[in-house]
């Protein structure tokens, strides 16, 4: 039987807010879809397909890399915003969400298991590509389903799990295919069937409450083109946006070169050091992310913890800029993680929150997504130009979380200007 919302009967509209909790089995399978999502993306992206580009082109592995990341993150952004769009002009009659889960883990799965068997630079970024799509289709409706059934009053509950799918899911992948998934072939089969169990639960057995005709937006492709920018226009989704943005800037800047700067200016084995500091970051975000979801949603009140979570990953910056050493590097992940995960209790929420039309959910919630995939994108392009400039042995690391610093506060900054969230 499927896992609904208990309200649904009473609600005569997709597009009203829900008054009534969808229960802990619905919960569950919404986080179990992000689990899956951070666990595949990051486990692939940062140790698959690495050792994937060394075995096809060892003398330029790392160029490879950067080809297949700036691809995927270009589809990642174009398809967020157009299942988002689609989704919320969907009739189907489970519910307008949980078709696109589907389509999106069919897509992913299939593209895993043709990923593992290719051969060429091509084949791997088209193949990737497609992973993406899949990828993103996912997020993109699970995000957009938080409206769609969560009341306000418990949505920092539902972003603090989602904090916690985005700390400890990258951590299990990445363990896993570095462990007991050692093969190329065998770690996207593993990602695959991790997809299968996680992802298809929430596609199968949920529903939400179906769109009417009579409430159907515009569906051309011209009209969806034309609404991307639209809800920018409104200022305390612009700032959100923007807070976003910044926000995951100063954690990608501190996280992407953390393997080299431990290398490079600590001098430890980064492989081993690493696994040490993810670990105490996925700690302090879970542990962050249920505390801080329980206080928001009892007091109403996030953009406390935005501040709080910006201040936080600004000090975490500071440790790795004046101290080269093991105990800053701890010290400054754990910071980091606990910063990370303060935000993470509340960014569904608040986001959700300064949403400029129920219509427009999925669709505006892909814009808002742009936020998470450019900054990984801006922080490469930004890491690197610091350590070519400056140098690996002299300015150049400094400078690199002197960034992560300056635009931790900017997002301190930008969380103010928000009038309709407390």
């Amino acid at each position: 039987m499927a896992v609904g919302s208990p309200d649904q009967a009473a609600r005569r509209s997709a597009l009203d807010e829900p008054t009534r909790s969808p229960g802990g089995r619905w919960l569950t399978s919404w986080t179990l879809g992000h689990f899956a999502f951070f666990m595949v993306m990051f486990a692939a992206a940062q140790v698959v397909l690495p050792r994937q580009a060394e075995s096809i082109s060892p003398d330029h592995k790392e160029t490879v890399v950067s080809v297949v990341t700036l691809v995927a993150a270009l589809v990642t952004i174009v398809v967020n915003v157009l299942v988002g769009a689609y989704s919320d002009r969907t009739l189907a009659a489970r519910g307008r969400r949980q078709i696109w889960v589907l389509f999106g883990a069919v897509v992913t799965i299939v593209g895993l298991v043709a990923q593992g068997y290719q051969n060429t630079v091509v084949g791997m970024v088209v193949i990737w590509a497609l992973v993406q799509v899949g990828l993103s289709s996912i997020s993109a409706a699970l995000t957009a389903a938080l409206p769609d059934e969560v009341p306000v009053t418990e949505r920092a509950r539902a972003s603090s799990l989602w904090g916690i799918a985005s700390a400890a899911g990258p951590l299990i992948g990445i363990a896993l295919v570095s462990t007991v998934f050692a093969g190329v072939v065998s770690a996207y089969l593993a990602l695959a069937v991790f997809t299968v169990f996680m992802v298809l639960p929430f596609a199968l057995f949920t529903r939400g409450v179906p769109l009417q005709v009579s409430e159907r937006p515009t569906t051309s492709f011209r009209a969806i083109l034309a609404g991307t920018l639209t809800p920018l226009r409104h200022a305390d989704f612009a700032w959100a946006w923007t807070g976003r943005f910044f926000i995951q800037l100063s954690n990608a800047l501190a996280q992407v070169y953390l393997w080299f700067y431990l290398r490079d200016r600590i001098g430890v084995d980064p492989d081993e050091w690493t696994l040490y500091l993810v670990v105490l970051y996925t700690a302090g975000a879970v542990v962050a992310a249920i505390l801080g979801g329980r206080w928001s949603d009892r007091t109403g009140r996030r953009k406390m913890l935005v501040v709080v979570s910006s201040v936080l990953q600004g000090v975490a910056a500071i440790f790795y800029l004046a101290s080269p050493t093991t105990w800053a590097a701890i010290i400054g992940s754990l910071l980091l993680g606990i910063g990370f995960g303060c935000y993470a209790a509340v960014d569904q929420a608040l986001i959700t929150q300064v949403l400029p039309r129920a219509e427009d959910r999925g669709k505006d919630l892909g814009v808002i997504n742009i936020a998470n995939n450019l900054p990984y994108v801006f922080a490469g392009a930004l890491g690197g130009a610091a350590l070519s400039l400056f140098g690996r042995d002299d300015l150049g690391y400094p400078v690199l979380y002197a960034l992560s610093l300056i635009t931790a506060l900017i997002a301190a900054l930008t969380v103010q200007p928000i009038k309709s969230v407390r």
